[in-house]
């Protein structure tokens, strides 16, 4: 009988702590608002940035120095576009070019394969930290963005 006395005593002293900032425990209609909202100010921060953007190349394309300046260089680029194109028809160029593409297909089916076994790897032991057999520590970070959804 002393025991939940004892028991009783330990709840009571018993300290509450909330969690604070965006990991805390919000409703689905808190966080639905709180998304809503900052898809809304990111829309707001794009459009003035679209818009300072399109001032900060127009004064470049006003000035008449600059004008002719750059149409010299899209006529040396053209020159170089196509010297670079004729080295990458030649047969050599090609399988290169087909190796380093078919190697970055081959990294990218590794990458996904790893982020899967990291999940996995996260779940089974409970920690977003790994060690690599050279004895580098490692931090399992989630990745999550919004897209817009295709209809």
């Amino acid at each position: 009988m002393d025991t939940s006395k004892n028991q009783k005593n330990n709840v009571e002293d018993a300290e509450i702590v909330e969690q604070s900032g965006p990991t805390s425990s919000l409703s689905l209609i808190e966080l639905t608002t709180i998304i809503n909202r900052y898809i809304g100010d990111m829309d707001k921060v794009k459009n003035t940035l679209k818009e300072k953007n399109s001032i900060f190349k127009d004064t470049f394309e006003n000035d008449a120095e600059y004008h002719e300046l750059n149409l010299k260089v899209k006529e040396i680029n053209k020159v170089k576009n196509g010297a670079k194109q004729r080295i990458l028809k030649t047969p050599a160029m090609e399988a290169l070019t087909a190796q380093i593409n078919e190697q970055k297909s081959e990294l990218k089916d590794m990458q996904d394969m790893m982020s899967g076994y990291l999940e996995q790897y996260q779940k089974v032991s409970g920690t977003n930290i790994i060690e690599t057999e050279n004895g580098d520590i490692r931090e399992i970070v989630p990745v999550y963005r919004l897209v817009k959804r295709k209809i």
